[in-house]
This record gives structure tokens, sequence and C-alpha cells, in this order.
């Protein structure tokens, strides 16, 4: 005997699938303004009703095809299966985004009653009216066990469709409003060119953001880059100015060797077509007013705030979360740290990735946030990537050669000037001729002399440069090793204490626990230079001595504890305000703080039983004073002379680089402040007494 059956689901899927499809609710009405998309509309419109509590209502409707009572018991009821994936475009030529047809199903389940009025363009005059209340499912044992309606009645209305959600289970907070406003005005995008869809949402924030994002500032970037990968995998390029004039281009080859540094040969892109586009802005007033439009500054910068990032748009609509605050897919931010000037950031570009994929060979995640991270994805990024390396290469060469230009001409003019002056001199009478000649070899000699210290102080800071940024490679390189490190050992005494037991204390507690001190201690190590690398740093403000002091002290306290040293913070009440940076002060603060370290740690520091440093901030009316100082061994003068200790170059140090305390005085004097060495200070040791010009409060 043989019985037959069918493989049944329980309304629980309905319920978890609902939830889990999409992480936020707002992601839900997005799928339903897609499926508007879909249906060849032009407009769409959302509507929210009490939405801030439990209860709410939402309710979107479109202009476009509307749907027949077949549409619906074959194509929207039926979950997991969408007649987009056999019939990818519509009539009006669009490519269709829907793929599973779970999308609707997750924003449908926001509330508890659905009301679907479809008027379909095939059968004017009709509409199709379906209600779903969802508790009906909550008494049933299968999904097919409960029956739904579908009511027919005449119309004079155009096609369309309008769904409406009812007694919202979930609350929509403000920060779900301002992503799905962000969304819907991003839909489309704010780019040059004809867009045959738009959306609107009754709500404040909505409306704010649509002004700021629909106004057109593209006209005003420094330079724009439009990229194309074509159905082979073959990329190329283009480099615009700010005039629209090409400053440079690049085939296949010079695009997708662009991000290697080992020069690997160019192979073709395993990824679906697309077209790149990319503005980028100098936010700074000289980079506007050469345009004539200084003015539009803050606006420009207020609109990037808004639209700025990579966004990626499939078949014509953007994908979140590509483009949103925090996600920076092309790694743009992370480039930028190696070239602040040349290469764009989330906050200061606007571009697109527009790929239509007719293969669909990108794979959508099911809680509908951007496509799984498959290789084509992948290659896609890379290929995004790619583009801005290859950018910004073209443009150091570019500013190269301009800088070459520059200096060259800068020489002509200074030769031309010697020329001229020399030819009034010999019309000038003998007597006047001397002395105007005296005049003119003492100013010589003067500029000269003036050059000269130019160039060493420019030889200087090239080495320090290359000392600064060596380190930091070699700094970022040393965390992954360093947390092995810790990860080992951390293990190693999780099972030796497990495996020998009391035996573990006595013979193997305090080595491993040396190294895991030393593991914390190379961490440091690595933070301190990534840390005062950091670009926002070099911006100069009203900086708190104080604030900077504390910072420094915890950056350095793991080394500080290893070397048993102490730190004593004497620190003014009101704080210690000064027109600086914050990398200016951490330069003077931290080779201070090294070198006191430095000399504790040799032998001739003597068995002093307690290191100690202090740091003290004092101010009056027109001054803030930092001391530095130890109980170290002090500063040998019989080396060195007390005068000669900011020498670049001059130390006693046989490994050191004599560039610490050259560093503090360059600081120090840029900030048009003195500093002065004692060799025994107060406690005892070196003291270095720093005394700057303070902030007032119109600074």
């Amino acid at each position: 005997m043989t019985s037959m059956a069918n493989l049944r689901f329980s309304p629980e899927i309905l319920r978890r699938l609902g939830e889990e499809l999409v992480p936020h609710p707002d992601l839900g009405v997005i799928e339903l303004v897609r499926n508007a998309y879909d249906a060849d509309a032009p407009t769409c419109s959302v509507e929210m009703v009490s939405v801030e509590t439990r209860g709410g209502r939402i309710v979107v409707t479109d202009t476009g095809d509307g749907m027949t009572e077949e549409d619906i018991i074959r194509g929207w009821l039926l979950l997991g299966k969408s007649a987009k994936a056999e019939s990818t475009l519509t009539r009006k030529g669009r490519r269709k985004v829907g793929e599973k047809g779970l999308g609707r199903l997750a924003a449908l389940r926001l509330g508890r009653f659905v009301t679907l009025t479809t008027r379909p363009r095939e059968t004017p005059g009709v509409q199709h009216v379906l209600h779903i209340d969802w508790r009906s499912f909550d008494a049933v044992s299968a999904v097919e066990d409960v029956q739904l309606n579908i009511r027919t009645e005449p119309t004079d209305m155009e096609s369309g469709t309008r769904i409406e959600i009812d007694d919202l289970s979930t609350a929509f907070k403000p920060r779900d409003v301002e992503r799905l406003a962000r969304a819907l005005v991003l839909l489309t995008g704010p780019f040059p060119g004809p867009a045959d869809f738009r959306v609107d949402l009754n709500a404040p924030e909505f409306q704010k953001l649509a002004s700021i994002v629909h106004q057109s500032f593209f006209d005003e970037a420094e330079y724009r880059i439009v990229a194309d990968l074509n159905e082979n995998g073959r990329a190329s390029a283009t480099l615009y100015d700010w005039r629209g004039e090409e400053i440079a281009t690049g085939g296949h080859s010079e695009v997708s060797s662009a991000g290697s540094e080992r020069g690997d040969s160019p192979i073709a892109y395993f990824t679906p077509s697309a077209h790149f586009e990319l503005w980028s802005y100098n936010l700074s007033a000289n980079a506007f007013a050469v345009r004539g439009s200084k003015h539009k500054v803050s606006e420009v910068r207020n609109w990037l705030r808004s639209v700025g990032g990579v966004h990626l748009y499939h078949r014509n609509l953007r994908v979140h979360p590509y483009g949103d605050e925090g996600h920076d897919w092309l790694d743009m931010n992370l480039r930028r740290v190696r070239s602040p000037e040349l290469r764009p950031g989330t906050n200061t570009a606007v571009g697109r990735v527009s790929v239509i994929d007719e293969d669909q060979r990108l794979t959508p995640k099911t809680d509908r946030t951007g496509f799984l991270e498959t290789p084509e994805f992948v290659e896609l990024a890379r290929f995004g990537r790619n583009v801005l390396d290859w950018a910004a290469k073209e443009l150091l060469r570019r500013r190269e050669r301009e800088k070459g230009k520059t200096q060259q001409q800068a020489g002509d003019k200074v030769e031309s000037a010697l020329n001229k002056l020399q030819d009034t001199v010999n019309r000038l009478p003998p007597q006047q001729r001397r002395e105007v000649l005296e005049a003119t070899n003492f100013l010589r000699s003067a500029f000269d002399e003036k050059v000269r210290a130019v160039e060493d102080d420019l030889l200087l800071y090239r080495t320090l440069s290359t000392v600064g940024t060596t380190t930091a490679v070699f700094a970022h390189e040393t965390k992954q090793p360093v947390d092995l490190i810790d990860q080992a050992s951390g293990m190693i005494a999780r099972r030796a204490a497990r495996l020998l037991q009391d035996q573990y204390s006595d013979q193997l507690a305090e080595p491993v626990e040396t190294v895991r001190r030393a593991a914390n201690s190379l961490r440091t190590y690595a933070d301190i230079p990534l840390r005062l690398l950091h670009r926002r740093k070099r911006r100069a403000r009203v900086v708190d001595i104080n604030e900077v002091a504390a910072d420094i002290v915890t950056l350095f306290a793991p080394h500080l504890e290893g070397a048993n040293i102490e730190v004593e913070m004497n620190l003014a009440d009101n704080g210690a305000p000064v027109k600086a940076t914050v990398a200016a002060i951490e330069a003077i603060l931290a080779n201070l703080l090294a070198n006191a370290t430095y000399a504790f740690t040799q032998p001739q520091s003597g068995g002093t039983s307690q290191r100690l440093i202090v740091i003290k901030t004092q101010i009056n009316a027109d001054s803030v004073f930092v001391t530095v100082m130890d109980n170290g061994p002090g500063i040998d003068t019989s080396k060195l002379a007390l005068d000669d200790i900011w020498l670049p170059g001059a130390t006693t140090r046989e490994d050191g680089t004599g560039l610490g305390l050259t560093i503090v005085k360059d600081a120090t004097r840029d900030l048009k402040g003195e500093v002065f060495a004692k060799p025994a200070g107060e406690i005892g040791g070196a003291e270095f007494n720093i005394e700057l010009p303070r902030a007032t409060a119109t600074s």
C-alpha cells in the first residue's frame, strides 16, 4: 500500500522569515519600493503614520502596471520563487531587481494586517483587493490551511498598487527613519543623468535630506575618474581635472596592476561588466577660489556628509550598505592615510559603481544587506580599488612633474633677478656702485645662508619622514605576530595549568607571564607610531597640553611599567591651552619621555630605588609652562656641551639618531616658544622647561 503526502511547512516559518530576512524594519519598506520599480512605476510614495510606537501604519503606493489576479496567485503569493528570475526585463526595458520573492514577505510581516489593492494595466476598470491577517496563521498547523480571498471590484483609477501595513509590531526609531530617508533619497542616486523613477517619503527627515542631496556640486570637483570594465573583464580608466580636461588614460594593463606591489602580470577580472565614476573634492577655500566659488565650500562639505562614499548600483538601484557611513567597501580611507593630499576619502568624494549583471553572477544576501562575498564580488571590489590606486599614481606623477617645473622656474627667476640687479648696479656711478655692491653681496650671502639652512632642515625632515613611515610599516606588521604570541602563550598557560596542576604555578607560571608581558610591551611599541601618525592630529586648533600629556602617558604606560618607571602628573587646574596641533605637542612630550626612559635603562643610571618622571604644567596670563624632569643620571656635559644637545645628529648614545631633542626645539620654536635644559634639575636628573604662548578665547 502506498500513501500520498505533501511537504508542508509551519506558520512559524513565516514569522521567522519575517524577522530574520531584514535586520532593520526600514529595509522591508525598501523592498516594497524596489517592487514598485519592477512594476515600471514612474513614482512611488511611502506614508508613515504613528510609526514611532508599536501599532503604527505604513502605506506604499506606486503608479506602476499593477497585478492581475493570476499575478497575485502565481507570483505575489508564491514565496521563494520570483517570475523576475525568468523574465529579467520589464515592459519599459528596466532590468528587474527582485530575485527570490522573499523580500516582500519581510516587509509584509512588519504589521499584523496587510491590505493589497492593485489595478492591473492589462485590465483597466477593475481592481483586486487582498486582505491578510497574520494572526489567522497562528491558529493552524500549516500555512496552506489558511484560505485567502481576492476580491475584484470596479474602479475608475489609473493602474498601480497600494500596500497598507497596519498595527506595526515594531516601532521605527529615529535612526530607522533617518536610514530609510537616506536610502530612498539615494535609491536612484544624486548623480548626473535622467532618472525615470522618483520616490517620496512623508517624513521631515526625507524632505530635509532630499533638498541637500538633490543639489548638484559635481562641477566643483577637483578631479573626476571614469572607468569601465567590459564583458571580457578588461579595464580602462580616464582621469579629468576640474576643467574637464584629460589628465591621463590607462588601459587594462595599467589599471589592473596599479594596486600590486609585486608587479603582477595583469589578468582579466572575473566579474560582471561595470562602470565606475568618482568625483573627488579639495575642500580648501583656495581650491574653490580658483573657480570663483569660494562661497560654496561649506555647502559642498555638508552635501558630501550626506552623499559621500562610493555607492553600488545594481540594475540602476542602489544596494545597501555600500557607501553607507562606516561601510567603506573600497577601503578609500585606509588608502588615503598613505597620501592624504591626493587620495579621495568617504568625506571628500562621491562615486558609484554601476553593474547590470545580466547573467546574475552577483548573489544577493537573503537578509537583503548587499551581496555574498563570492569571487565575482571580490573581483568587482578589486577593480574599484585598482582604479583608485591607478588614479593616485597618475596624480602623483603629475604633481612631481609640476613640482620639478616649479623648482626650475623658481631657479630661473632667481637667476634672472640677480642678472637684472647686476645690470642695474653696473649702470650706477662708481661711488654708489661700490656701496650697492657691498650691500648686494651681503644680501646674497644672507640669502645663500638661509637657503642652506632650509636645505639642511629639508634633509633632516626627509630623514625623519623615512624613519617615521618605515617605523609605521614595521609597527603595523608587528601587531599580528604579537597577537599570535599573546594567544599562544595564553593557550600554553591554560593547557599547562590543566595538565600540570600545582606544578604549573611553581615551574611555568612566571616565565609564561613574562612572555605575555613582553608581548604587551611589543604591542605598545606598535601602537605608538600608528597613533602618533594619525592625520587629524596635524590640524591646528586650541590644544590643552594637559589632555595630550595624559594621552601620551597612557600610550607609553605598558613600556613605562615594564621599565619600573613611575610618572607623576602635576597639571594646572584649569587646563593649559595653546594654539598648536596635537601632533606638535605629542612630538615634544613623546621625545622627552623616550629620552628619560632610555636614560633609566642604561647601566650608568645608577641604583635609584624609585625611577620617577614628573610632568608639570603651569599658566599665567600670557604663557603656558611645561616641565618634564626625572631623577635619572642627568645630562653628561663632559661628553656633549649643553648648547649642543639640540643639534641634529648630536648624541651621546651609540645607537641614537640625535634627532629627538632637535625635534623638541624645532616644534617649540614653530609654536613661538622657548625651551631650556638643566643637566641636573629639581629632582636630580635632566630637566626641560618649555614656555609657549597661552591661547585666549579669541585664538
